[in-house]
């Protein structure tokens, strides 16, 4: 049983964005293939960490047309064990943010515990579940299919950094259409109070 933070629905202005890619063979930290984080601060980035990870086991076919890694790639990479702790000291206690951000804090929570016995606490926020609530106006809730709605480009995807910068621009863009919907009803009900 994982103890981390809170799942959070709201928008921060200061957090820290974080995407992993891995081997598509299991949901095990021995099979992380990169490691990216975004720092923001005022809806701004100010800090990058990633590196790609030496996995266990090899990627799967799939997975290297999605991604682009493959083994060669990640043959001479740093081990997992090797990178968690500075990559945790990078997030430091700010909020997480992710896309589906369980997959990507679980697997970083278990390898961080199993190389320190420390577990992680920090709260998350989860632009997939925030998207299901206000995005009724989009045919699915991929990152993909959102970057596209929010006017975010895209020309690579599924790689760490990349997903990490588009997912915090989509959490953005999601925050002005909040706001914009909440003033919106706030003119309408002032319209009506009027009548």
């Amino acid at each position: 049983m994982r103890h981390v933070g809170e799942n959070l629905l709201r928008f921060v202005p200061d957090f820290t964005v974080i995407d992993l890619e891995t081997t598509g063979r299991s949901n095990k930290f021995e099979d992380i293939t990169e490691i990216s984080a975004i720092r923001y601060r005022n809806y701004k980035p100010t800090d990058s960490y990633s590196t790609l990870i030496k996995a266990k086991n090899g990627i799967i076919p799939f997975v290297v047309e999605l991604t682009g890694i493959t083994d060669a790639m990640i043959a001479d990479a740093p081990s997992i064990e090797s990178q968690i702790e500075a990559f945790v000291d990078f997030i430091g206690s700010d909020i997480i943010l992710g896309h589906n951000v369980t997959f990507d804090y679980f697997l970083i929570y278990d390898a961080y515990l199993a190389k320190t016995g420390i577990e992680m606490h920090n709260d998350f926020i989860d632009t997939l579940r925030i998207s299901r609530l206000m995005n009724r106006d989009v045919k699915n809730h991929k990152l993909e299919t959102l970057c596209t709605h929010f006017g975010v480009v895209r020309e690579v995807g599924h790689r760490g950094l990349e997903d990490s910068q588009q997912t915090a621009q989509v959490y953005i863009g999601m925050r002005h259409k909040y706001i914009s919907l909440r003033e919106e009803k706030r003119a309408r009900e002032g319209y009506y109070e009027r009548i």
